[in-house]
């Protein structure tokens, strides 16, 4: 006698045994999907991290450029609204004589030989002297300092930096921005930029020059709203040569 076996039996047993293959395709499938979730969200981060930086980085460049205006105008005597200190008496001066206080002593100040308006400038910046002498150096500050000036100078941004020179310790002043301007500074959770300025007077300072002139090379550094873990800002440095004339 013959039995013969009908074909849906026949495939019972292959299909029963194929269900672990099913459950463990499954699982790397979940598992490559995760990966790529994690990494999506790796890169999203990372991509925001960016922007932070990017942001904060954009911060301290526009602060720099606020401390470059701010020290232009110290230079020129005048408030941060465009009026001259001497006419309206802003809370902190530089000593008499040395800048201009009108528009019409502005004419003639720049142009003729000014002694004054060098005179206040010192090798060591003012260190421990009135609040008018500081900030202000002159052509012998690097040399006196073993580097340029900048490097040794205080930013006041949890960065300890002193000359190597015969300068020494402690670290040279520098001028918080609106302290001769008046100029106000509202950012939360920012250290106001500062700046400092080398006083050349072109007479006395540069070879084969005969003309009597003065130029300021001034040093800005502006900070963002990150803290390193060292205490450390964010910060951008920006230099320029200034001519009153």
């Amino acid at each position: 006698m013959r039995f013969t076996q009908h074909p849906t039996e026949a495939l019972k047993a292959p299909t029963s045994r194929q269900h672990g293959f099913v459950l463990v395709t499954a699982l790397i499938f979940l598992m490559v999907l995760s990966l790529l979730g994690v990494m999506a969200l790796r890169g999203s981060l990372f991509e925001e991290r960016f922007a932070a930086n990017d942001r904060d980085l954009t911060v301290a460049r526009e602060n720099a450029e606020l401390a470059l205006r701010d020290a232009e105008r110290d230079i020129l005597g005048l408030r941060f609204d465009g009026q001259y200190c001497a006419a309206v008496a802003c809370t902190n001066s530089r000593p008499a004589g040395t800048r201009p206080v009108s528009l019409i002593d502005a004419g003639a100040f720049w142009s003729v030989v000014n002694v004054s308006a060098g005179d206040v400038a010192r090798e060591d910046g003012g260190r421990g002297q009135a609040l008018g002498l500081q900030g202000l150096y002159t052509a012998s500050s690097a040399t006196a300092c073993g580097m340029p000036i900048w490097s040794g100078a205080d930013w006041q941004d949890g960065v300890a930096r002193v000359c190597a020179n015969t300068l020494g310790a402690p670290a040279v002043p520098t001028v918080a921005y609106g302290t001769f301007t008046d100029a106000p500074f509202a950012q939360q959770g920012v250290l106001r930029p500062r700046y400092l300025i080398e006083v050349i007077n072109t007479f006395d300072d540069l070879t084969n020059v005969t003309i009597h002139k003065f130029l300021f090379r001034i040093t800005a550094v502006g900070f963002g709203r990150t803290t390193g873990s060292n205490g450390a800002r964010t910060s951008v440095t920006l230099q320029s040569v200034f001519s009153a004339l």
